[in-house]
Protein backbone atom coordinates (compact mmCIF):
# COMPACT_ATOMS: atom_id res chain seq x y z
CA UNK A 1 0.00 0.00 0.00
CA UNK A 2 1.36 3.61 -0.76
CA UNK A 3 1.16 5.74 2.09
CA UNK A 4 1.44 9.08 0.86
CA UNK A 5 0.36 10.82 4.23
CA UNK A 6 2.38 13.81 4.97
CA UNK A 7 1.48 14.25 8.60
CA UNK A 8 2.11 11.92 11.69
CA UNK A 9 -0.91 10.12 12.31
CA UNK A 10 -1.17 8.97 16.05
CA UNK A 11 -4.08 6.68 17.83
CA UNK A 12 -5.94 8.33 19.96
CA UNK A 13 -9.35 7.05 21.04
CA UNK A 14 -12.22 9.39 21.93
CA UNK A 15 -15.91 10.79 20.97
CA UNK A 16 -16.47 12.96 18.32
CA UNK A 17 -19.66 15.12 16.97
CA UNK A 18 -20.18 15.13 13.26
CA UNK A 19 -22.33 17.95 12.01
CA UNK A 20 -22.89 18.37 8.17
CA UNK A 21 -25.65 19.41 5.91
CA UNK A 22 -29.31 18.15 7.19
CA UNK A 23 -27.68 16.28 9.78
CA UNK A 24 -25.80 16.11 13.61
CA UNK A 25 -23.97 12.89 14.06
CA UNK A 26 -23.17 12.13 17.63
CA UNK A 27 -20.74 9.95 19.28
CA UNK A 28 -18.49 8.72 16.44
CA UNK A 29 -15.88 6.71 17.49
CA UNK A 30 -12.30 8.16 16.32
CA UNK A 31 -9.25 5.75 15.57
CA UNK A 32 -6.42 7.93 15.29
CA UNK A 33 -5.93 11.94 14.49
CA UNK A 34 -3.39 14.23 12.98
CA UNK A 35 -2.30 17.56 13.21
CA UNK A 36 -4.09 17.87 9.40
CA UNK A 37 -7.33 15.10 10.27
CA UNK A 38 -9.07 12.45 11.77
CA UNK A 39 -10.65 9.10 11.19
CA UNK A 40 -14.24 8.12 12.29
CA UNK A 41 -14.91 4.22 12.36
CA UNK A 42 -17.99 2.74 11.17
CA UNK A 43 -20.50 3.25 8.51
CA UNK A 44 -22.10 6.54 8.19
CA UNK A 45 -24.34 8.68 5.85
CA UNK A 46 -20.98 11.73 5.26
CA UNK A 47 -19.92 11.62 1.41
CA UNK A 48 -16.79 12.56 0.08
CA UNK A 49 -16.18 15.95 -0.24
CA UNK A 50 -18.85 17.55 1.99
CA UNK A 51 -18.11 19.95 4.54
CA UNK A 52 -18.49 19.68 7.95
CA UNK A 53 -17.66 20.74 11.80
CA UNK A 54 -16.66 18.53 13.81
CA UNK A 55 -16.35 18.62 17.92
CA UNK A 56 -14.08 16.35 19.33
CA UNK A 57 -14.56 15.59 22.99
CA UNK A 58 -11.49 14.99 24.71
CA UNK A 59 -11.66 12.39 27.90
CA UNK A 60 -11.66 13.59 31.00
CA UNK A 61 -14.82 14.84 33.34
CA UNK A 62 -17.58 16.16 31.02
CA UNK A 63 -17.64 19.72 32.51
CA UNK A 64 -13.98 20.55 32.45
CA UNK A 65 -12.60 18.42 29.86
CA UNK A 66 -11.38 20.35 26.55
CA UNK A 67 -13.50 20.42 23.41
CA UNK A 68 -11.88 21.07 19.83
CA UNK A 69 -13.72 22.50 17.69
CA UNK A 70 -12.86 22.18 13.49
CA UNK A 71 -14.41 22.36 9.95
CA UNK A 72 -13.53 20.18 7.47
CA UNK A 73 -14.18 18.32 4.96
CA UNK A 74 -15.03 14.28 4.16
CA UNK A 75 -11.95 13.24 2.60
CA UNK A 76 -12.50 9.54 1.82
CA UNK A 77 -14.79 7.01 2.86
CA UNK A 78 -14.24 3.23 3.14
CA UNK A 79 -15.70 0.08 4.83
CA UNK A 80 -14.06 0.69 8.04
CA UNK A 81 -15.12 4.35 8.71
CA UNK A 82 -14.24 8.71 7.47
CA UNK A 83 -11.35 10.17 7.23
CA UNK A 84 -11.74 14.22 7.72
CA UNK A 85 -9.24 16.89 6.56
CA UNK A 86 -8.97 19.86 8.90
CA UNK A 87 -9.91 23.33 7.34
CA UNK A 88 -9.81 25.60 10.13
CA UNK A 89 -9.71 25.78 13.90
CA UNK A 90 -9.31 28.63 16.35
CA UNK A 91 -5.67 28.90 17.97
CA UNK A 92 -6.88 27.42 21.43
CA UNK A 93 -7.88 23.76 19.52
CA UNK A 94 -5.07 23.99 17.29
CA UNK A 95 -2.93 24.08 21.06
CA UNK A 96 -4.95 21.14 22.52
CA UNK A 97 -4.70 19.24 19.12
CA UNK A 98 -0.43 19.98 19.13
CA UNK A 99 -0.27 18.49 22.43
CA UNK A 100 -2.21 15.54 21.52
CA UNK A 101 0.01 14.93 18.65
CA UNK A 102 3.20 15.57 20.07
CA UNK A 103 2.41 13.10 23.29
CA UNK A 104 1.24 10.50 21.73
CA UNK A 105 3.53 10.24 18.35
CA UNK A 106 6.61 8.00 18.24
CA UNK A 107 8.65 10.23 17.16
CA UNK A 108 8.23 13.56 18.64
CA UNK A 109 10.04 15.34 16.45
CA UNK A 110 9.67 14.27 13.51
CA UNK A 111 5.95 15.91 14.69
CA UNK A 112 6.77 18.73 16.10
CA UNK A 113 8.66 19.69 12.45
CA UNK A 114 5.71 19.06 10.74
CA UNK A 115 3.66 21.89 12.84
CA UNK A 116 6.02 24.20 11.57
CA UNK A 117 4.68 23.59 8.01
CA UNK A 118 1.33 24.65 7.72
CA UNK A 119 -1.85 22.34 7.48
CA UNK A 120 -4.17 24.85 6.01
CA UNK A 121 -4.80 28.24 5.08
CA UNK A 122 -5.79 30.50 7.86
CA UNK A 123 -9.47 31.63 7.97
CA UNK A 124 -8.01 35.01 7.26
CA UNK A 125 -6.48 33.79 3.94
CA UNK A 126 -9.03 31.97 2.91
CA UNK A 127 -11.59 34.95 3.54
CA UNK A 128 -9.12 37.64 0.65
Amino acid sequence: MDNRRKRTRVPFHTQVDVQATGMLLRKLETRDLSHKGVFLLGDNPLQEGQGCMITIHLPGDEETAPVLHMEGRVARVTPAGTAIDFLSMDPDTYLHLRNLVLLNAQDPEKAEREFSQPAFDSADERSS
